[in-house]
């Protein structure tokens, strides 16, 4: 799975959730808009190969992007993504 690394998310109860994942749930053909799942997770270094992994879910939910904002997406998938830390008031580190 692919992550992008975030600011810090702090949620009472669950940790700081630093790394945001997305996957689209349903794109309707012909393209009039989309569905997507996303998550923050906490973070977790693997102790033997050291490099970063996602931990506990702190944070998830579903976003819709609407037909006009889907017909400028493109090809370059960072633009939905941008649109949905925007949306959610998250930040790209």
């Amino acid at each position: 799975m692919q992550y992008t690394v975030i600011q810090d998310v702090v949620v009472p109860t669950k940790g700081v959730g630093k790394l945001f994942y997305m996957t689209a749930i349903s794109i309707p053909l012909p393209g009039t808009g989309a569905s997507f799942y996303w998550s923050v997770s906490t973070e977790v270094v693997d102790p033997e190969t050291l490099e970063t992994q996602a931990g506990v879910v702190v944070l998830e939910g579903n976003l819709y992007m609407d037909d006009q904002t889907y017909s400028q997406w493109g090809t370059d998938d960072e633009y939905a993504i941008d649109w949905a830390l925007q949306q959610l008031g998250f930040t790209k580190i």
